[in-house]
C-alpha cells in the first residue's frame, strides 16, 4: 500500500487535529509549538488519547495543552536519566580497565584474555569474530578523535595502539557493554559484584537494556512510555530485596520504572549519598494530570515511592 498522505501547513495541521477532537484554546501558541517541535514528533505523544489503534479521533478532554506538558515532561526525564547513566558509564569504564589491565596494558587486544565467543568465534557469513568488530569500531574512533588525549598519544607514540586506561576514554555505553559481553567469566562476576550484583548474566543484560535507554535518550526519542526492546534478567527477591517489588513485573522490567529501577540501584554502589532518587521522586510527582494517561504506562506500580530502592 502506497504511503499517500498529502504534506500540511502547520495552519492544516491544526485543523486536522481539531478536527479530530482535540481541544486547542489558542491557535497561535499551537502553531508555534508545531513550528518547532513538529506535527509527526508529537504525535507520538498523543498516540495514547486516540479512541483506539484504529480510530484517529482524540478522545474526549484530549487537549493539546496536556499533550505538549507531556512533551515537556519526557525532555526533563531523558535529561534525568542521561545524568545517571553517565555516573554508571564512569564508573564502570573504570572497573573495566581495572579488572581487565591485570592481564596487561593491551588486553582488550588480546583474544587471550577475553572469552573464546567473543574473541575466537568467527561469524559463518563474514569470518570476523565479534572481538574484531568491536576492535574496528575502537580503532576507528581513535583515530578520528580529536581529543587533546589522542593527539598527545600519537605525537609522542607513533605507529603504537594505546593502552587499556587511554583507549577506553573515547567507549560509549554500547562500547562497553559489548566489551563486558566478551570478558572471561572471572572478570564478569568481578566487576558485577563491585556494584553488588551476584550474576554477571543479570549484570550483562542491565547493561544492555540500559544503552537501549541511553541512546534512546541522548537521540531525543520519545521515552516515558516506551518498551525497551532488552528484556533485563531480574534478580531473585532473596538475592536483591531492593527490587524484589518488580520480579516476575516483566511490564514494569521493560519500561521507565524499570531501568530507573536499576539505574538507582547501581547508584547505590558507585555515591550511596546522591540525590538522584530524590530528583527522580520529585520529577514523577510533576507528571502531567490526565483523565487519560497515567504513569501505569510507564510501569510505576502503586506505591513505587514508598519502596526501599527510593528510601
Amino acid at each position: 500500500m502506497p504511503y499517500n498522505k498529502p504534506y500540511l501547513p502547520v495552519l492544516q495541521q491544526i485543523a486536522l487535529i481539531k478536527g479530530r477532537g482535540m481541544g486547542i484554546s489558542d491557535d497561535a501558541l499551537a502553531a508555534s509549538y508545531l513550528e518547532k517541535i513538529g506535527y509527526y514528533r508529537l504525535s507520538g505523544y498523543w498516540y495514547p488519547y486516540r479512541r483506539s489503534p484504529v480510530d484517529d479521533n482524540f478522545q474526549d478532554a484530549t487537549e493539546f495543552a496536556e499533550i505538549i506538558a507531556l512533551y515537556v515532561f519526557d525532555k526533563r526525564l531523558r535529561l534525568l536519566f542521561l545524568d545517571v547513566i553517565e555516573r554508571i558509564e564512569i564508573a564502570l569504564r573504570v572497573r573495566i580497565t581495572l579488572q581487565l589491565g591485570q592481564a596487561g596494558a593491551l588486553a582488550h587486544r588480546d583474544a587471550l584474555a577475553l572469552h573464546g565467543n567473543f574473541a575466537k568465534k568467527a561469524d559463518l557469513q563474514t569470518g570476523r569474530t565479534k572481538h574484531k568488530k568491536w576492535l574496528d569500531l575502537h580503532d576507528k574512533s581513535f583515530d578520528k578523535s580529536k581529543e587533546e588525549f589522542v593527539k598527545h598519544f600519537k605525537a609522542k607514540y607513533p605507529n603504537e595502539y594505546p593502552p587499556l586506561w587511554i583507549a577506553a576514554e573515547l567507549w560509549d555505553f554500547g562500547a562497553m557493554s559489548m566489551l563486558f559481553s566478551g570478558l572471561k567469566k572471572p572478570d564478569q562476576m568481578a566487576i558485577a559484584q563491585a556494584f553488588n550484583i551476584q550474576s554477571f548474566g543479570i549484570m550483562e543484560s542491565w547493561l544492555h537494556a540500559i544503552n537501549v535507554a541511553r541512546n534512546i535518550c541522548a537521540h531525543h526519542s520519545r521515552f516515558w512510555n516506551k518498551a525497551n526492546v532488552v528484556q533485563p534478567k531480574w534478580p531473585r527477591g532473596t538475592a536483591c530485596p531492593d527490587l524484589s517489588h518488580l520480579y516476575g513485573n516483566t511490564h514494569a522490567q521493560t519500561r521507565v520504572y524499570g531501568i530507573a529501577a536499576l539505574c538507582a540501584y547501581l547508584l547505590q554502589s558507585i555515591n550511596p549519598n546522591s540525590l538522584w532518587r530524590n530528583r527522580f521522586k520529585e520529577l514523577i510527582s510533576e507528571f502531567p494530570e490526565s483523565s487519560i494517561i497515567n504513569l501505569g504506562s510507564a510501569g510505576f506500580p502503586t506505591g513505587w515511592e514508598n519502596e526501599p530502592i527510593w528510601n
